[in-house]
């Protein structure tokens, strides 16, 4: 099984009232906010003051959402912007605890304030149609930055490019699937970051020609194909009535 990293919050030297600031349970590297200040799906919290940095003028506010009207914009349309969950606070430690307090002891003495999620609440981050948040990916190193960093940092330890069974084993199988998903193989995304792809029982380097070749010798017959190579297959933009009618055009049969 992976060793799969525990990621704590922690403080770094920053531009800040007390020169430091606590950046949340984030797995670097991080996006850079264009035209603004810190990162993309990143809170930043000053760490002597607890105020919270915007990432569109760069100061440190208790309230932010009460800041952004100056911005004129609402609290949910800049944490769409800057890649925030919608459930995230914008608002120091101290007047969450205040606020959390207040709530708490309000839903035990009265029932009606109680509030419950409606099924399908726009709020949830993993519903059809609703792309997660960035922040959501960097709580889980699982970004377009953070793979191709895991990739080139495996590749540069094993001397070599890694094969999907070396990133498995180093990563676990989620990456594997957020890839295929986002890049559409493996071999692809290799080729984009300029490494050359391995073969391994998980990744075999299938062509066209591998596809042609062997429909020649069994004449197409699709139980003569594995899982994988079925999603080469498609991979490589044929299915099996495509290769049937190639094969026949380079037998001659009408």
């Amino acid at each position: 099984m992976p060793n799969y990293p525990k990621i704590k919050s922690r403080k770094v030297k920053w531009n800040s009232p007390s020169g430091y600031v606590i950046i949340g349970k984030y797995i670097e590297p991080f996006e850079k906010v264009l035209n603004g200040f810190g990162y993309m799906g990143v809170v930043v919290e000053d760490y002597g003051s607890g105020r919270i940095q915007c990432h569109i003028c760069g100061d440190f506010f208790e309230n932010l959402p009460t800041h952004l009207r100056h911005h004129k914009v609402t609290a949910n349309e800049y944490k769409r912007k800057f890649g925030l969950l919608i459930s995230t606070a914008l608002k120091s430690k101290k007047m969450r605890l205040a606020q959390s307090k207040v709530m708490v002891d309000l839903r035990r003495k009265h029932k009606q304030c109680n509030y419950k999620f409606k099924k399908n609440n726009y709020q949830a981050g993993n519903r059809k149609g609703i792309l997660k948040a960035l922040e959501s990916k960097n709580k889980y190193g699982v970004c377009d930055l953070q793979i191709m960093e895991r990739i080139l940092e495996l590749s540069k330890e094993m001397g070599k490019t890694p094969t999907l069974i070396d990133v498995k084993e180093r990563y676990g199988s989620g990456i594997i699937t957020l890839m295929h998903k986002r890049y559409g193989s493996y071999v692809r995304y290799c080729k984009q970051l300029g490494l050359e792809p391995n073969i391994s029982n998980y990744n075999p380097l299938y062509t066209r020609e591998y596809f042609i070749e062997k429909a020649l010798s069994n004449e197409a017959n699709t139980r003569i194909y594995t899982v994988n190579e079925m999603r080469g297959l498609y991979n490589v933009g044929l299915n099996i009535i495509k290769l049937r009618e190639m094969v026949k055009k380079i037998k001659g049969e009408n």
